[in-house]
């Protein structure tokens, strides 16, 4: 059965999710407020401003479910990337190659690169339309008990847009980042959703260079740490470009002040170990100012209540309208592409019109991101919560001692080091991991014994040695 979509938001999720819907011969429109020009280069992509979407600038990682995802789903979109210069790593390189390893892979690209090729292919698919400076207002509905029908959950109809029109569909799937006015929208037409939000206490500043080199060069697709009082991390991108973010908790107003100068956050990128490889050979050129990101939070919204009976019909979320995590771990547009799979999924499993197939689909559709996406969520605020790379542990902590020493013995143990890295790539959850019989007991074994694997020098700065370096940049540059 075919059905028109309204798919509020260009996003990565918004994109994908049209191109699985359209592709599985349903009638799409795309409304999104912002304009989305489709440039001819990626840098011209990068070039390009999105006001909807400060965030596509900043530093991303695209772990390896997402060129899982992208091969499995989209193989036009996998050629087309890596057409455009994007390349792929393994996170893993150290470890003795092993069938399987193929899907250890990361890509190695920009956001706006990866928006720019969603966007050109949903520009170009039958059955697609997309609608740019259209901003959704709200949403139009029939209340629950509508028609003389038994009562029931409010069911979806249409959007409302800003120029006092309406915009008719048969399902919305609402994928407007983490700003979406989604709660606010539900709770007009009586569906209001449960929300939960932690807050990260983090904001970012990123700026990327670039890195002629390429991201060949490196052995490692990342490199960053955390030093308690600052997280960072480097980034390769398509187009030999390289980002780095530096991640500083927002109480500290000192240290987010100096690292909104250029020329010290470059200075700071040099004496941090790990970005300071990208700067051994002198400066680089730097291709965007510092950009700052605040309002990180880690939340997930609840459109089922506890006995799986959907608060609406006819209406879903994708992405971080949906579930977001801290931005530093990398998930969002990962889980996004994920979460438009599975919305298309349950819609091929219940393609029906009436609310007995709206139902069946919105409960199949909750119940796979309570599967496939909700373990992120819990992931991330445990990470948050412990305050420091995993992999340095804690001198003070007998558990921090004990995980470092399993990211230690991964480096050698390949059932470990393989095990984390499906894990830290979403390949598997953390249920997974822990029913992974081999894996856990090798984990077990270091963790009875962590002085024999001990974690290698944490080195870097202190947050006053960092400061006094900032405050006088020149003799920094030195000595």
């Amino acid at each position: 059965m075919t059905h028109h979509v309204a798919v509020v938001g260009g996003g990565v999720g918004g994109l994908a999710t049209a191109l699985a819907l359209a592709r599985a011969g349903h009638r799409v429109t795309v409304l999104e407020r912002d304009p989305l020009p489709v440039p001819t280069t990626a840098d011209d992509a990068f070039a390009t401003e999105r006001r909807g979407a400060p965030q596509s600038h900043q530093t991303h990682g695209f772990l390896a479910r997402l060129q899982v995802e992208l091969r499995e789903r989209f193989p036009d979109i996998w050629r087309d990337l890596l057409a455009a210069g994007c390349t792929t790593m393994a996170p893993a390189a150290h470890l003795q190659a092993e069938p399987g390893d193929e899907q250890l892979t990361v890509l190695i690209a920009r956001r706006t690169t990866l928006d720019w090729v969603l966007r050109r292919a949903v520009f170009a698919q039958s059955g697609a339309e997309v609608r740019t400076g259209v901003t959704v207002t709200g949403l139009v509905a029939q209340p629950s008990g509508a028609g003389g029908h038994a009562a029931g959950p409010p069911t979806v109809t249409g959007v409302r847009v800003a120029d006092g029109g309406v915009v008719e569909a048969d399902l919305v799937v609402v994928a407007g980042g983490r700003r979406s006015q989604l709660p606010g929208w539900l709770a007009e037409i009586g569906a209001p959703v449960r929300e939960e939000v932690v807050e990260s206490g983090l904001m970012y500043l990123s700026r990327w260079y670039r890195f002629p080199e390429g991201p060949q060069s490196l052995t490692d697709p990342k490199l960053g740490g955390d030093l308690g009082f600052v997280k960072y991390l480097g980034v390769p991108g398509d187009g030999d470009t390289l980002s780095v973010t530096l991640a500083v908790p927002t109480r500290d107003r000192e240290l987010r002040t100096a690292l909104a100068d250029e020329g010290r956050f470059d200075l700071a990128c040099r004496l941090l170990p790990g970005p300071d490889g990208f700067f051994a050979d002198g400066p680089r050129e730097a291709l965007s100012g510092v950009m700052p990101m605040g309002g990180l939070i880690n939340r997930i919204r609840r459109f089922v209540d506890d006995d799986g009976r959907p608060a609406v019909l006819g209406l879903h979320a994708v992405g971080d309208a949906h579930t977001c995590t801290n931005p530093l771990y990398g998930r969002g547009c990962t889980l996004a592409v994920v979460q438009a799979g599975l919305l298309a999924d349950a819609l091929a499993e219940h393609p029906g019109s009436d609310a007995g197939a709206a139902t069946a689909r919105a409960t199949a559709y909750e119940a796979a991101c309570a599967r496939e996406v909700e373990p992120w969520y819990h992931s991330a605020l445990e990470l948050d919560r412990s305050g420091a790379d995993p992999a340095s542990g804690s001198p003070d902590s007998a558990q921090g001692k004990a995980m470092a020493a399993v990211f230690a013995a991964a480096a050698t143990d390949p059932v470990i080091g393989r095990a984390l890295a499906r894990l830290w790539n979403l390949l598997i959850t953390p249920a997974e991991m822990a029913a992974d019989a081999e894996a856990m007991a090798r984990m077990a074994e270091v963790m009875a014994h962590p002085d024999d694997y001990p974690p290698p020098p944490r080195g870097g700065p202190t947050r006053e040695a960092l400061l006094e370096a900032l405050a006088h940049p020149e003799e920094a540059h030195h000595a």
